[in-house]
Parts: C-alpha cells; sequence; structure tokens
C-alpha cells in the first residue's frame, strides 16, 4: 500500500514526475501521515475527483455501511460518514500510519461513525456484513485481483454492491501511465470472473470511471 500510496501521489498530484516513479519510491516514507494528508485531501483535487457526484451516484441509504479499501487520510470515507449518518464507514488501509491518523481525525472531527483498521495486502479484513465496498484509484494495484474478489464476495450483504473508481486510458493531467492503467472492459472481465455483475458504468468523471456492480451466482 505505501507504493499504491505513493505512486498515486507522485503521478495524480504531480504528473510531471510519474516517470520518475520508481526512483521516487525509494526516498520516500509514508510514517508522517500529518505531512501526506496535506497533499491527498489538497482542494484541488476536487475539480477532477469530483467526490459530490461520486457518491450522489452510488446511491447511498443513511444506514448503509460502507468501506474503503485504500482509505489513507479518509478523502472519501469522512464524506461517505456525513451521508450514513444512522450507518457506518469503514476504512481499510494496510499502512498503520495512515489508520491511526483516520482514526484520530474521526475522534478530532467527531465523527463517531468512522473508523479506519489495518489490513493486509491480500486481505482487507472486512469485519463485518457490508451495503458497499468502494475502491477508488487502486483498484488497477490490487495483485490476483480475480482471487482477491472471490475471497470478499462473503463480506457483502445479500443486496450489497462494489464501487469501483479509476484512471481512463489516454493521455490525461491527471493520473498514472497507461501501462498502469485498467480498461473498464478489464475491470468488468475480471470482475465478471470473480462472481461479480456490472449494473452501471458512470461516465461522466473528467478522467476517469465509476463501475457499479452486484454478486452474482458464482
Amino acid at each position: 500500500m505505501k507504493k499504491i500510496l505513493l505512486f498515486l501521489l507522485l503521478t495524480t498530484l504531480f504528473p510531471a514526475q510519474e516517470h520518475d516513479y520508481k526512483h521516487q519510491s525509494n526516498k520516500h516514507s509514508f510514517s508522517d501521515a500529518e505531512r501526506w494528508a496535506k497533499i491527498f485531501e489538497n482542494p484541488d483535487r476536487d475539480e477532477w475527483q469530483q467526490p459530490d457526484l461520486v457518491i450522489q451516484s452510488m446511491n447511498i441509504e443513511p444506514n448503509d455501511i460502507i468501506v474503503d479499501i485504500g482509505s489513507a487520510t479518509g478523502y472519501f470515507p469522512v464524506r461517505f460518514a456525513k451521508v450514513v449518518h444512522q450507518g457506518n464507514v469503514v476504512g481499510v488501509d494496510v499502512e498503520k500510519d495512515m489508520v491511526d491518523y483516520l482514526n484520530h481525525r474521526a475522534q478530532e472531527e467527531s465523527i463517531h461513525n468512522l473508523k479506519s483498521i489495518l489490513g493486509e495486502f491480500h486481505d482487507p479484513k472486512i469485519p463485518l456484513p457490508v451495503d458497499i465496498v468502494f475502491i477508488c484509484n487502486t483498484y488497477h494495484h490490487i495483485e490476483d485481483r480475480v482471487e482477491y474478489f472471490k475471497n470478499i464476495k462473503r463480506k457483502f450483504k445479500q443486496d450489497g454492491k462494489l464501487v469501483i473508481v479509476d484512471f481512463r486510458k489516454g493521455d490525461l493531467p491527471v493520473g498514472p501511465p497507461d501501462e498502469h492503467k485498467l480498461s473498464p472492459e478489464d475491470v468488468i472481465m475480471e470482475l465478471g470472473k470473480a462472481g461479480y455483475l456490472l449494473t452501471d458504468h458512470q461516465k461522466d468523471l473528467p478522467y476517469q470511471y465509476m463501475l457499479t456492480f452486484i454478486l452474482g451466482d458464482t
């Protein structure tokens, strides 16, 4: 997850450095979450990430339980918590400093329905049946994706859904280079193999696609 977060940082917020990722990753640490939060939570991100549109498109219910895999410093989890005021939000990260930061942030901002937990690279450790699993700008970094998503199917409620937001291919001002991207068709194919059914393909984001899935029969 350190490489995931660093890659997202360098290529999304500093696209001119995207080709130096391997070189830069040896120099940076995410032990100082307070420092990185100033970048991850930069309001300039709102212009292209469009969190309000994403949340509106998810059709969230007030009592939903949402898990954000790759939650970092809480860009989306904090927003989710304000929508599910009768539900709960769980952030998952494999970097302990990020987990501690988000839990402290929730406490400081009196967000009582948000907590962050420490996951593993091959197991997000989702603690309870959930209504929505949300993954933003992280899907293309997950290894053994078919098995990964097969293994978390049991963590969904019967009518639960999986929401994937990631970067489209092409020459974009933000996001990773094309060799690190997956087309929406690739994601749909992989998750179909894992037993998920596509219900919506949102194309209104400036640089990203948004795919919504439900559990299939397999």
